[in-house]
């Protein structure tokens, strides 16, 4: 074989692309040309960092040589493997965790995006009828907020109570709050239609809280604090973050 032929098969006998006729051509051809096997330790020394002692008699040694470049090659494509399953693995990870995020967490609205009316709904029945001809008597009762036509939409309203001094006067407050879901809030946050606006009453006949608010407050932030802070936090608040909404049967 050809000085230039073997030189030209090196790369892939070095990589073990080579079959096991054509890697005895070469290495029969390396045992008895001493430029070519000089050619062979420099071309390993490069593309492996490391210098290989080409064998002056290529049986054994030779064979030595073509399972270890095996083997590398079997390392170098398990290593691939496992790298793309973990990279896998983790975008698996990822995806799930953002739908549980965008599912379960919820993003409290600003009073400018919803404006909602609000005031105090005592217990009224109403009847709502099937398309089956059956129907279903239900009592409501509660803060009652109204959605306006242009305003953005919510799925929930949030509302809570306490006693606190407004005015030099002690009075039962009740705080609103619209929310929505994360997910709802970036792929359905659009503004109300005319025709579909929405009632929402928080309350029940059963739980007449409501029955002594006297006064009732949009809160774009802190809701979920406003029961548990002491009264100058309360106001602060109210302060930043809140709109009065109604106030002894009038709305703001």
């Amino acid at each position: 074989m050809k000085c230039e032929i073997v030189r030209d098969l090196l790369p892939s006998y070095i990589d073990g692309l080579t079959s096991s006729v054509t890697n005895e051509e070469i290495e029969k051809h390396l045992d008895e040309c001493v430029m070519c096997r000089q050619f062979y330790r420099e071309m390993r020394e490069k593309d492996f960092g490391m210098r290989s002692n080409v064998p002056d008699q290529t049986g054994e040694n030779a064979g030595n040589d073509s399972k270890s470049r095996d083997h590398r090659v079997l390392r170098k494509f398990r290593r691939i493997r496992l790298k793309w399953i973990v990279i896998t693995c983790a975008a698996v990870a990822v995806v799930i965790a953002g739908f549980f995020w965008i599912s379960a967490f919820w993003v409290q609205l600003p009073y400018e995006q919803v404006q909602v009316e609000a005031g105090i709904q005592e217990p009224e029945i109403d009847v709502i009828e099937f398309d089956d001809g059956t129907s279903q008597t239900m009592t409501t009762a509660g803060v009652r907020v109204v959605e306006k036509a242009g305003t953005y939409g919510f799925n929930y309203m949030d509302c809570r109570y306490r006693r606190m001094t407004i005015d030099g006067e002690e009075r039962t407050v009740a705080f609103v709050n619209c929310q929505m879901t994360v997910g709802d809030y970036i792929f359905h946050h659009e503004p109300v239609e005319s025709g579909t606006e929405a009632i929402w009453v928080q309350g029940s006949v059963d739980n007449k809280d409501f029955e002594s608010a006297e006064v009732i407050y949009y809160l774009d932030k802190g809701i979920d604090q406003i029961e548990d802070v002491s009264e100058e936090e309360a106001m602060k608040l109210i302060e930043d973050y809140g709109t009065l909404l109604w106030e002894d049967g009038s709305t703001n």
